[in-house]
C-alpha cells in the first residue's frame, strides 16, 4: 500500500491560478455583454431617447444573442473533450484553446463596434471557454496519485471557491469599468486576465502530469472528425438558423449525419469500441433478430457485452431524468439577461453597509449569485441536510433536485411580481434591493440542482460512460439557453409575460421531473451529509 503524502502535486497552484484568472475573465465579460449588445443594436444611441418599441426590440434581440452565446459555451465542451481524450491530450487542448479564447477577447476589445466582429469574438470565446471546460477539472484529478488522493476533495473545494470568488469580483468590477472607461477597456481587462491565465498555465508545463490521449493516432483522428460531423447535425440549426437559408441548413445536417456515421463505421471496423453510440446503432440495426422476451438492447449483448449494453441503458435512464433540467438552465442563465433588464428599470441608488450611499449598475446585481453560493453550500451541508436526517427524512440527490426545480419556478414568480410592481408605477420607483429575494431563491435552486445533479450523474453512470453523461449534462444547459433565445424572438412579448411564461414552464417541468425521479431505479447514491 502506497505511503500517504500530505503534499499537493506541483502543478496544482498553476491550475488553480489559471482557473481563477480565466473565470474572472469570463464572468467579467459576461456581466456587461447584455448591456453592450443592447447598445450595439441601438447604434449606441441613448436608450432612454429612442422609441420604446425600438428599445424593446433591441433588448429582445440582445437576450436572444446572449443566450445563443451561452448555449455555445456549453455546447463546445463535447468537442473539447473529444480532442483532449482521443487525440491531443488535455494540456495541448487547454493551451491551444486558451489562445483562441484570448483572440476572442481581443476582437471584442478592438473591433467590437460592429455586429459581425462581435459575433466573431463571441464565437471564439465560446469555442475557447467551452472547449477547455471539460479538460480543466479533469486535469486536476490527473495530478494525483494513490499517495495523495485524499487531498483531491480539498483541491476541488478550493477550485469551486476560486470560481465563485473570481465571478463575484469580476461582476462588480467590469460594469464599473464599462461605465467609467467604455466598452473597449471593459472588454480589454477580462482579455488581459485571460492572457494571464494562459501564461500561468504555460508556466506550469513542466510540472504537470500529462495523461496521454487514448487511442490517439489514426483512430483518434477518426473519433474527432466523426464527432465534429455529428455535432454539426445539432449545431447548424441551433446556432446558424438565422444566418443560413433553410436549404443550406438541411444540406449541412445531411452531410454531417452521413459523414459522421460513415467515419464512425470506419472507426469501428478498425478498432471496435463498445461505447454508447456503438451499442445504440447496433441495437437499431439488428432489431429483426430480437427474440421473444428480449429487451431492445439485448441483441447487442453478444457483440458489445453486458457491460456495454448495461452502461447504455443506464445512460438513457439518467438522460430521461435529466431531460427536464434543460428548463432549469433556461431560467437560471437569465440572471445575465432578463434580470439585468428588470434591474435597469429599478431604483439603483442604495445605502449599503460599510459602503454607504452609492448607485449600482444593473449588471452588478448578478454578483449576488456567487456570493450567495459561497454561503448557501455550507448552510445546506452543515445545517439543513443534517436537520432533515435527524427529522427522519432522506435528502437523496433526486429529492434535492426536485426541490430545486420547484424553487426555480418560485424565483420567477418573485421576479414577475416585482415586474408587476414596476409596470404599475414608473421606472426607478422600486428598489433594486428587492431582487435579493429572487436571487436567494434561484441560487438555492442552483446549488440543489447543479452540484447535486453532477453528483448524481457521477454515481449513476458506469465508469466507461461518465464522459457521455457529462456531455449530456452540458447539452442540457445548451438546450435551455436555446429555449430562451427562441422565446425572446417573439416580438412585443412584455417582460412580465416573459417571466410568467418561464415560471409556468418551470413548474410543469418540475412536476414531470418529480414523476421521473420517483420512478427512477439505479445504483445507490451518496447520502447527504448528516
Amino acid at each position: 500500500m502506497a505511503a500517504r503524502v500530505d503534499r499537493y502535486p506541483a502543478g496544482i497552484p498553476f491550475i488553480v491560478g489559471n482557473e481563477g484568472a480565466e473565470r474572472f475573465s469570463f464572468y467579467g465579460m459576461r456581466a456587461i455583454l447584455w448591456i453592450y449588445l443592447v447598445a450595439l443594436f441601438l447604434n449606441f444611441a441613448d436608450a432612454d431617447a429612442v422609441d420604446p418599441a425600438v428599445r424593446a426590440a433591441a433588448e429582445a434581440k440582445a437576450t436572444g444573442r446572449m443566450h445563443l452565446f451561452i448555449a455555445g459555451v456549453y455546447g463546445f465542451p463535447m468537442l473539447g473533450a473529444l480532442l483532449a481524450d482521443r487525440l491531443l491530450g488535455k494540456y495541448r487542448v487547454i493551451l491551444g484553446l486558451s489562445l483562441v479564447y484570448c483572440v476572442g477577447h481581443a476582437v471584442l476589445a478592438l473591433f467590437g463596434r460592429t455586429e459581425g466582429w462581435v459575433y466573431t469574438g463571441l464565437a471564439l470565446i465560446a469555442l475557447g471557454s467551452g472547449g477547455i471546460k471539460p479538460c480543466v477539472s479533469a486535469n486536476v484529478g490527473d495530478q494525483f496519485t494513490a499517495e495523495n488522493t485524499h487531498l483531491v476533495g480539498r483541491v476541488y473545494q478550493l477550485f469551486y471557491f476560486t470560481i465563485n470568488f473570481g465571478s463575484f469580483f469580476s461582476t462588480l468590477l467590469t460594469p464599473w469599468l464599462y461605465v467609467r472607461y467604455g466598452p473597449d477597456v471593459a472588454f480589454g481587462v477580462p482579455g488581459l486576465l485571460m492572457a494571464l491565465a494562459t501564461v500561468v498555465f504555460w508556466a506550469g508545463r513542466n510540472r504537470f502530469v500529462k495523461v496521454p490521449p487514448s487511442p490517439g493516432g489514426r483512430i483518434g483522428v477518426l473519433d474527432v472528425v466523426g464527432g465534429v460531423l455529428l455535432f454539426a447535425v445539432f449545431a447548424i440549426p441551433a446556432f446558424l438558423h438565422e444566418f443560413l437559408p433553410i436549404w443550406a441548413q438541411a444540406a449541412g445536417m445531411l452531410v454531417g449525419l452521413a459523414g459522421g456515421l460513415g467515419v464512425f463505421a470506419l472507426r469501428q471496423s478498425l478498432a471496435p469500441h463498445p461505447g454508447f453510440l456503438a451499442v445504440l446503432l447496433h441495437a437499431l440495426r439488428h432489431q429483426g433478430e430480437r427474440r421473444a422476451g428480449q429487451g431492445f438492447f439485448d441483441v447487442a449483448r453478444a457483440t458489445h457485452g453486458d457491460q456495454g449494453v448495461d452502461g447504455t441503458v443506464s445512460v438513457l435512464r439518467i438522460m430521461g431524468v435529466f431531460s427536464m433540467v434543460s428548463v432549469f438552465w433556461a431560467l437560471f442563465d437569465q440572471h445575465s439577461s432578463s434580470w439585468i433588464n428588470q434591474a435597469r428599470r429599478m431604483d439603483l441608488a442604495v445605502d449599503l453597509p460599510l459602503v454607504g450611499e452609492t448607485t449600482l449598475q444593473a449588471s452588478q446585481i448578478a454578483a449576488l449569485n456567487p456570493a450567495m453560493v459561497m454561503l448557501i453550500i455550507p448552510l445546506l451541508n452543515f445545517v439543513v441536510y443534517p436537520a432533515v436526517v435527524r427529522a427522519g427524512g432522506a435528502p437523496t440527490p433526486l429529492r434535492r433536485m426536485t426541490v430545486g426545480m420547484f424553487l426555480a419556478s418560485l424565483s420567477f414568480v418573485a421576479v414577475a411580481l416585482l415586474q408587476l410592481a414596476i409596470d404599475r408605477g414608473a421606472d426607478g420607483q422600486v428598489s433594486v434591493l428587492w431582487q435579493i429575494w429572487p436571487y436567494l431563491i434561484l441560487t438555492t435552486a442552483e446549488v440543489l440542482v447543479s452540484s447535486t445533479g453532477l453528483e448524481f450523474a457521477y454515481t449513476q453512470a458506469p465508469r466507461a460512460m461518465k464522459s457521455t453523461i457529462m456531455g449530456f449534462w452540458n447539452l442540457c444547459v445548451t438546450v435551455g439557453n436555446l429555449l430562451v433565445a427562441l422565446l425572446s424572438g417573439f416580438e412585443g412579448l412584455p417582460l412580465l409575460t416573459f417571466f410568467w411564461t418561464f415560471a409556468v414552464l418551470m413548474f410543469l417541468a418540475a412536476l414531470v421531473f418529480a414523476v421521473l425521479a420517483s420512478r427512477y431505479r439505479g445504483a445507490p447514491t451518496l447520502p447527504a451529509p448528516e
